[in-house]
């Protein structure tokens, strides 16, 4: 089998720019935990106004569509011309996922044949009918699958509230314990650090929780580790933001090309494709569950692999711009 070479500097790119995202999903996190009059402030909902999803449900529940919403239009033309590229730099749930999926550990065989596509995932696109047929009818049900609203109910009802019980309780036992490493004060540091958290991360007084809150922390856990077993398993099967990115970008200008004569049929593209769009198949690589990350392309030992922008009429050949 073919040698996996070094990692591209696009997919380096990627990379930095997805933990910019996550980063910046953190901080407005913060920002309405330690300001929660401002929950509904400029910067707390940047993501949510990116998101299509809540722009459509919006439509069909009220009829009128609010003007901060009128950024996701730019989400869905962007999708249009260069695909599903939101899930694959932006989306900061998953980010989270690609990390998860990073720690799995393998043979090369196992995850060829689970990063290729599956029929399954077309699980999603029916879930997302169902939904805006709720929506529809006056049930909405999206804000429980939309990834932004999942992801911020989890970390405010159940990750952060015991990340800040949890590194208090610690620091509490700290000072009151003292361990000492020989002649070292550990409160010392401790107390230093304590001082910064509780400024900067840690609230002092958590807002009420929900009963539910460790029910949905453990779907949390339980979505996260899915990615053990299939590469960002959310994004894949459930996502409903996923399936309206991939419609709007399902015949995308920016294609993959493969290189016939330089494949040899190493399938080392698809074992680290995340979202099995198949790569390695000569006609049969599939837009809508491509993110756009560039680890096929990077993956590839022989360069076969390239993304180009294919300009299409109806009725003539593809032209290459």
């Amino acid at each position: 089998m073919a040698k996996k070479k070094s990692t591209s500097p696009v997919v380096w790119l990627r990379r930095v720019v997805q933990s910019a995202f996550l980063l910046l999903f953190f901080f407005v996190f913060l920002q309405a935990t330690f300001h929660p009059e401002n929950q509904v402030g400029p910067g707390v909902t940047f993501f949510f106004e990116l998101d299509p999803l809540v722009l459509f449900v919006a439509w069909l529940t009220s009829s009128v569509v609010p003007q901060a919403l009128l950024l996701a239009i730019v989400t869905l033309g962007v999708t249009l011309l260069v695909g599903r590229w939101f899930c694959g730099w932006i989306c900061p749930f998953g980010v989270l996922h690609n990390l998860l999926t990073s720690f799995r550990s393998r043979t090369v065989k196992l995850k060829i044949q689970r990063g290729a596509f599956s029929p399954y995932q077309r699980w999603k696109y029916y879930l997302l009918i169902a939904l805006l047929m709720g929506a529809l009818l006056g049930v909405n049900l999206i804000g429980w699958l939309d990834p932004f609203s999942f992801f911020y109910r989890s970390m405010a009802t159940a990750v952060y509230p015991a990340f800040n019980s949890g590194t208090n309780a610690v620091f509490t036992w700290i000072y009151n314990e003292e361990p000492g490493w020989g002649p070292m004060e550990v409160t010392r540091v401790s107390e230093p650090v304590y001082d910064f958290l509780r400024n900067s991360v840690l609230a002092i007084e958590l807002q009420p929780q929900y009963q539910w809150g460790l029910g949905i922390g453990l779907l949390f856990l339980a979505v996260i580790a899915l990615n053990l077993y299939r590469p960002r398993f959310w994004c894949r099967y459930v996502c409903p933001l996923g399936a309206v990115l991939g419609l709007v970008g399902k015949n995308p200008l920016l294609r993959l090309e493969k290189n016939e004569s330089r494949c040899n049929d190493c399938k080392l593209c698809t074992a680290d494709c995340p979202g099995g769009a198949n790569p390695h198949s000569t006609g049969g690589w599939k837009p809508s569950e491509c993110f756009y990350c560039w680890n096929c392309k990077s993956a590839c030992p022989h360069e076969a692999l390239r993304f180009k922008l294919e300009i299409r009429h109806k009725g003539h050949e593809k032209t290459a711009a």
